[in-house]
């Protein structure tokens, strides 16, 4: 019997004992009374006291058998619909208690479901159906309207729209086109597309994402241990001491029939169900709730450091900037040149590199339709530049430290900036190209909103140069940096920041490890190494900056709602104790009151996803 059909049973079940526990009310039938109650009790209950009985006899004292002890002893006392209602109750409320559960789970588990099984590959041109698992970096791959992108990979054809709203939590389509690369789990929406896989599957952004799924069910937070260890403990305390509460008055003399009524309310309303299924379903609710903001936190465990923090300090390149350059401007030193001239040394000797800045004016002189020049005795020198041969011409593009390296001083009359990349033909400077690093969208206002969520203040720490920091630091609002840093550098800042405060770090690469792992709360971009994520807390996913006030308001909401749980559950339960203590309070209140507070605390509990 598959889980559907298991629960359509329960329910049909349910409703025939809740139908005979109202038939027992009927004076005619007083005599089958015992019978009716019994066939109730078994019909809703029977799991139940399967389980409690169970649980007694291996001594493991849970919440099933707080229950069981308390329906048996109804039952065997004579207090037959007390005994009903224990169980009617007890079920109404797991039952609630499991949907609110089934939809916290249900975002979480919808990114697991984006995993496929099967891809297309391409092999010497014929297409073929392989498992996706077997999927390595370098295969070429089609994925057609309506799939889900099986690897992390680079459009080689072909142009699409994806849905990436499971990954990154943007709901608005993403265009793509040839040159992009795409996250697998992404779902094509309009075009075929032709890839090649840029890592091997299980290294791809989907895989990534499940196993952190799973590792964030089982890294439990603080209080969730505390609460963990308290139940296994409270518990068996609880049944012990209603054993007492009911022999010791009959010792000296009271009625026996009262006190066991009043240890069965004690017994009943000290189950702590809605503190130990409340609380890990907050914390649940908070990661579902933020991996709908394109963020994933490695387990519950790091939510209170999250919410707690009050400085966020953040890498430059990469993180506050895409980490890509774009042409700003282009200065022509030589009367006799053009600007398309100059662009088409740039573009020929800048083509077969992948450094960022070759990438920002390749991008940019094939948006101008720039025609390319053949190259010969192509020569990169890193750090400094690239030089070639146009036409017999000797034809140099690169830094002022690569104009001494080569003995070009002419650039010292032209005032040309420090941060300029020149061109020169013969050892003649033409000209000169400046390029402006791309700061993320909003970043100045995300700040701003994080400060007023009680961020004290946001800190840059980057390894570039003060001008280059401090051009950055000025478009953020002005806010504090650090420059010219080691990886070594940020760790000595951050533990600084530490001594008085909790501190949340954003990197991307691998040179931000030690620091991310040294923050009180690591976030690596979704863009990041693996290196990086692996010491970080969690992976934004969306490399989305902007959803971070989110992302914080939703883990203080947790923190405020577990407390408020706490709260609830223990003021609620001391004040049942009491009445059933003084004889007001039958079983059944005490179940109602359990069972109540449990459902209200679920409620609160499953209102973070919102």
């Amino acid at each position: 019997m598959d889980k559907e059909e298991n629960n359509k049973l329960k329910i049909i079940l349910y409703i025939l004992s809740l139908i005979l526990f109202i038939v027992g009310f009927i004076p005619a039938i007083e005599n089958y009374r015992l019978i009716i109650y019994l066939l109730s009790v078994i019909f809703a209950g029977y799991d139940l006291i399967i389980e409690g009985i169970k649980n007694i006899f291996h001594l493991n004292f849970e919440e099933d058998t707080l229950m069981t002890i308390a329906i048996i002893a109804a039952f065997i006392i004579g207090e037959y619909p007390e005994s009903v209602a224990i169980v009617l109750l007890f079920k109404l409320g797991e039952f609630i208690e499991d949907k609110a559960i089934e939809k916290t789970n249900s975002n979480i588990n919808g990114i697991a479901k984006l995993q496929v099984k099967t891809a297309n590959i391409i092999k010497d041109g014929k297409e073929e159906v392989i498992n996706a698992k077997k999927l390595k970096k370098g295969d070429k791959i089609l994925v057609k309207v309506g799939e889900v992108v099986s690897v992390d990979c680079k459009i080689i054809k072909g142009e699409t729209s994806l849905d990436t709203s499971s990954l990154t939590g943007e709901s608005e389509p993403r265009e793509v086109e040839k040159g992009d690369e795409i996250l697998s789990g992404a779902v094509n929406l309009s075009g075929v597309i032709t890839c090649i896989a840029i890592r091997d599957y299980n290294d791809s952004a989907i895989s990534k994402i499940v196993d952190l799924v799973y590792e964030a069910t089982n890294n439990k937070g603080k209080k969730e241990e505390y609460i963990t260890k308290f139940s296994r403990i409270y518990t068996p305390i609880v049944i012990i001491m209603a054993i007492l509460l009911a022999i010791i008055p009959v010792v000296f003399g009271q009625d026996f029939i009262i006190w066991i009524k009043k240890a069965l309310v004690f017994l009943v309303a000290s189950c702590p169900c809605s503190i130990v299924i409340s609380i890990p379903l907050a914390y649940f609710s908070c990661i579902g709730a933020i991996s709908k903001k394109g963020m994933l936190i490695k387990g519950t465990k790091h939510i209170e450091d999250l919410a707690k923090a009050t400085v966020i300090a953040m890498d430059k390149t990469g993180t506050i900037t895409t980490g890509k350059m774009n042409v700003k401007e282009i200065h022509i030193l030589d009367e006799d040149i053009t600007n398309e001239q100059i662009l088409e040394y740039a573009y020929s000797l800048e083509s077969n590199s992948n450094h960022p800045i070759s990438t920002a004016i390749v991008r940019y002189a094939e948006y101008n339709r720039i025609k390319k020049l053949d190259v010969k005795k192509q020569k990169e020198l890193a750090g400094l530049g690239i030089l070639g041969y146009i036409n017999e011409d000797k034809i140099l593009i690169g830094n002022i430290k690569f104009l001494d390296k080569m003995k070009i001083e002419r650039y010292k009359e032209l005032n040309i900036p420090e941060s300029a990349i020149i061109i020169s033909k013969n050892d003649d400077i033409l000209g000169y190209i400046i390029l402006k690093e791309e700061i993320r969208s909003k970043v100045k206002e995300t700040i701003e909103r994080l400060k007023e969520l009680g961020i004290k203040k946001a800190v840059m720490l980057t390894g570039d140069n003060i001008k280059n920091a401090e051009k950055i630091a000025k478009e953020c609002g002005n806010i504090e940096f650090k420059a010219d840093l080691l990886p070594e550098g940020k760790v000595e800042e951050i533990k600084k920041i530490k001594q008085n405060n909790k501190v949340i770090f954003i990197g991307d690469g691998i040179n931000d490890s030690p620091v991310l792992a040294n923050a009180d709360f690591g976030i690596v971009m979704g863009e990041g190494t693996d290196i990086a994520e692996s010491a970080a807390d969690s992976i934004l996913i969306s490399n989305n900056i902007n959803a971070l006030p989110t992302i914080v308001s939703i883990a203080r909401k947790t923190i405020k709602v577990v407390n408020e749980n706490i709260f609830i559950s223990l003021l609620a339960k001391l004040i049942v104790l009491i009445l059933g203590l003084i004889g007001i309070a039958p079983v059944w209140l005490a179940v109602a009151a359990d069972t109540g507070i449990t459902l209200l605390t679920v409620l609160n509990s499953i209102r973070i996803f919102k």
